[in-house]
């Protein structure tokens, strides 16, 4: 095999320079260096390396008397300045159309050498004219290009480049400004849309480095220059938006710096593990009820919201033609009540209203009017506000201002939008003094998706989406009078985080002093605390507990106490699933709810008790029965029909129930039977599996989660019950990595012949786990489990079952060792709900002795905990 040739000697001293100056910045940046010191000081290092490469490069070449003719132009960060230790090197090797030829070998000798020094590069070969051609026509290309500079070679060549470059663009501003902004959203669909995601690219998400880009982007297509601190000079950008971009800019390349020295590669994704490592480095200690990690998260979010308000206001402010019509707008505003005017494009304060807007009752008249109009804010009425709220100490409320607050929650309309400019305008906080608490808070976990703040916001927002809803949930909606206390409760459920106590408990207080400060009635009080204390009550019962049991019901309906409550709570659950993330409200969760809601609905009526739902029960079982052939065993129909547990009733169309059940009379010639289905509403496939009980089946819960998971299958979901004969039937709705959408018919045959043979008294008792390898990637991050793992026992709930509840973070084969624990232990599994929230996992086991009692003797209570905590953990 023929070796390659040892590396020239430049190539070698580029890489000794670049590995000792990073050493050396590395201590600079350890010592406490501002993040673009390091970067400029980096920037200065490697610019002497190309420069001194591209040197030796032309007189390799022996073209040194074209070097006028040549230029090599960093572009991008490296054009900016602002490097990081690992980011890549854009260039561009500017040539006269005269050099066409002459840069070919010299490209290729340049990029090589580069390369082999250790820089990922971004290299391209232009002449000017191909250069301004592409970047009008390429968003990419022509933001990259907008931070070009001279490196080396002929000064003039590029000039002529530049100037023309520049004067291109200005007048092509609007069109360029158009495109930068579309693949600006483009990006931030991929990274994130909110400023508030909990593992953001501090790079490419809402809110990071890309929008201070974009802002510079913008200026020079708008004003032929890019710096913040000439906008400011220049008096394009005010002193407060010129120091909120230099702010965010110095703590985001500082972090990234960070991150970059520690991973020795470019590493730009802040997921939870990078946090926690962040955190103490930063500075950050915490508090009583707030982690380290929530502090530094809080610091994050607070440059990214107002990085992500300035750019987007600047870009706004781009769009207008000129002064001229900016003061044309000013000078015909129309007069709105007595100190705002209505412009074409904003509404805004006069001199006089601007004194005025330190209330919190006079921004809320200005918002009213401001969505009235249909009219944003002036930016420096904006401000103006935000300035003064700031600094606004905590207050009562003035009657106004309270009526003002409470007209606002009656109406459905923009209602999110709107609470959402009020919580940036720091006035939110000032009518619901626990928003201060919460603004950017951090919610550690994978489950959550936004910030507590952003939370409660999107969840009273996901609450007037229901309005357009045709499903029972919104139907409920629509026939809440009192729309404000429900929606006050979504904005207060979640504002007790962050605190040693238990939320909900603090989330109570919370809401009633709220109440107290917003002058609400008595009942109007309690209605708001019970919805904040009891905001998991619903979610708990339905996903925990069996529904069938009519003790589940009543006890729930007392701890409720009114059908009035009922309907917000019910609405009010739904919509703090719908804003924790995408899809986290599927169609399962969704069903159980409601079947709770239905059959607890059913207690507060007149008529007798559960009549109504009982009737139900029985028209879905009619129609079931109306398609069974006349032939066949009426009576094994009817038994099996009325054995069926409620959910499953409910959940599915009567022909779907009858083709299930067609498969359990398959079970008279053989011990097992597997079936499955892909449910595309929930993105999962559902493996049925029918066991004939007996003495060779014991643990058939135990077999079927080994074959699942040793398939290497994900369990979302399960419930098992028993049908009359010993049946056991049970029910996994899984995800298959090795596919995407529905996994192909050999696959759905060979997991059901496996789950088959496994009832096979041949068949090994332990499934063999098969390693799965995770790219790298988001899904590659290391877990960190920050909640504990829990085991909990309840004898009061069923009269006749132990209610084991096991919580724990998700993990392949983790199922698998529960049940394995429950076999060993002798327990009998009589009803199971298993539900998948991301990363962290509710089991609940209703279970009893071999004998049909109860689990209560406590030394065996103790074994069976601490046999399943080894057994998660």
């Amino acid at each position: 095999m023929q070796s390659r040739p040892s590396l020239p000697a430049v190539v070698l001293d580029a890489r000794q320079k670049l590995s000792e100056g990073r050493v050396k910045l590395r201590a600079q940046h350890d010592a406490g260096s501002p993040g673009i010191q390091v970067c400029t000081r980096l920037t200065d290092l490697v610019d002497g390396i190309v420069s001194g490469i591209f040197t030796h490069s032309l007189e390799e070449l022996k073209l040194g008397g074209s070097v006028d003719e040549i230029a090599l132009i960093p572009h991008g960060g490296y054009g900016r300045r602002d490097l990081s230790p690992y980011s890549d090197l854009d260039l561009m090797l500017l040539h006269a159309p005269s050099q066409s030829q002459a840069v070919v070998p010299l490209a290729r000798m340049l990029s090589q050498y580069l390369v082999d020094a250790g820089f990922t590069l971004g290299f391209s070969v232009r002449t000017p004219a191909q250069a301004c051609s592409l970047a009008w026509k390429d968003a990419q290309i022509f933001t990259s290009l907008a931070e070009s500079r001279f490196l080396i070679g002929g000064h003039e060549l590029f000039m002529r480049f530049f100037e023309g470059f520049r004067t291109g663009t200005l007048r092509r501003c609007f069109k360029l400004i158009d495109s930068v902004e579309q693949a600006r959203r483009d990006e931030q669909q991929k990274f994130g849309e909110t400023v508030f995601l909990l593992q953001p690219n501090i790079k490419r998400s809402r809110g990071g480095l890309r929008d201070i880009h974009l802002l510079r982007w913008v200026a020079f297509a708008r004003h032929g220059i890019s710096d913040p601190e000439q906008l400011k000079e220049m008096g394009l950008l005010s002193n407060e938006d010129a120091r909120v971009i230099r702010n965010g800019y110095h703590f985001y390349l500082r972090v990234r710096n960070q991150l970059h020295f520690e991973t020795g590669k470019s590493q730009d994704q802040l997921d939870r593990n990078w946090q926690l490592k962040l955190a103490p480095w930063y500075g950050c200690k915490g508090e009583e009820g707030v982690l380290p990690v929530e502090q530094f998260m809080q610091e994050y979010f607070r440059h990214s919201s107002e990085i992500y308000y300035t750019t987007t206001h600047f870009v706004s402010n781009s769009r207008v033609r000129s002064s001229m019509v900016k003061w044309i707008g000013k000078a015909i505003g129309i007069p709105i009540a007595k100190d705002y005017r209505l412009g074409p494009r904003y509404i805004w304060a006069t001199k006089e209203g601007i004194k005025h807007l330190q209330e919190p009752s006079a921004v809320l008249e200005l918002m009213d009017l401001a969505n009235r109009y249909r009219r944003p804010i002036e930016h420096e009425t904006w401000r103006a506000i935000r300035s003064a709220m700031i600094g606004r100490p905590q207050s009562e409320l003035g009657e106004e201002s309270i009526q003002r607050f409470k007209s606002l929650l009656s109406r459905p309309g923009r209602l999110g939008k709107l609470l959402r400019r009020l919580h940036e305008l720091r006035v939110l906080e000032q009518l619901v003094p626990g928003f201060r608490h919460a603004r950017c808070l951090l919610q550690f976990n994978e489950y959550h998706k936004y910030t507590v703040d952003a939370h409660c916001i999107r969840a009273v927002e996901c609450a007037t989406e229901f309005e357009r809803s045709e499903h029972l949930v919104g139907k409920i909606y629509q026939k809440i009078k009192r729309k404000d206390l429900l929606h006050l409760a979504l904005l207060l459920h979640d504002l007790g985080k962050g605190f040693p106590e238990d939320h909900s408990e603090v989330g109570k207080v919370i809401a009633e002093e709220t109440a107290h400060r917003l002058n609400l009635e008595d009942s109007e009080r309690e209605m708001v605390a019970f919805l904040v204390h009891k905001h998991l009550i619903m979610t708990h019962t339905a996903f925990r507990y069996d529904l069938s049991s009519q003790d589940t019901i009543v006890r729930f309906a007392a701890e409720v106490g009114s059908s009035e409550a009922l309907q917000m709570l019910f609405v009010l659950t739904c919509a703090d699933l719908a804003s924790v993330g995408p899809e986290v409200l599927n169609q399962w969760k969704l069903d159980l709810i409601t079947q709770l809601y239905q059959q607890t609905e059913s207690q507060f009526q007149d008529e007798k008790t559960d009549d109504r739902f009982q009737n139900a029960l029985k028209d879905r079982r009619t129609q079931v029965m109306a398609l069974v052939p006349p032939q066949s065993d009426q009576e094994w129909w009817t038994e099996n029909v009325a054995a069926l547990p409620v959910s499953y009733l409910l959940r599915n169309p009567p022909s779907h129930i009858a083709h299930e059940l067609n498969h359990l009379r398959e079970l008279e010639e053989q011990p097992a039977l597997a079936w499955a289905r892909y449910v595309p509403q929930q993105d999962a496939t559902e493996y049925s599996v029918a066991v004939k009980q007996g003495s060779k089946t014991l643990g058939v819960f135990y077999r079927i989660t080994g074959v699942l998971s040793g398939m290497g299958l994900q369990i979302l979901e399960a419930e098992i019950h028993t049908q009359p004969g010993d049946i056991a039937w049970d029910r996994f709705f899984v995800q298959d990595p090795d596919f995407q959408g529905a996994p192909p018919e050999h696959r759905l045959e060979e997991v059901c012949r496996k789950l088959e043979k496994t009832f096979d008294p041949k068949a090994p008792a332990t499934p063999v786990f098969r390693k799965v390898w995770k790219p790298v990637g988001k899904d590659a991050t290391a877990k960190v489990n920050v909640q504990p793992t829990q085991v909990r026992f309840d004898n009061n709930t069923s009269d006749g079952y132990t209610v084991i509840t096991v919580f724990a973070y998700d993990r392949l084969g983790l199922l698998y060792d529960i049940a394995g624990v429950l076999l060993q232990m002798e327990l009998v599994l009589h009803f199971a709900k298993i539900s998948t929230h991301l990363d962290q996992v509710v089991d609940v086991f209703y279970v009893t002795e071999t004998n049909g009692s109860k689990v209560t003797e406590q030394t065996r209570l103790y074994t069976i905990r601490q046999r399943l905590l080894k057994a998660v953990c």
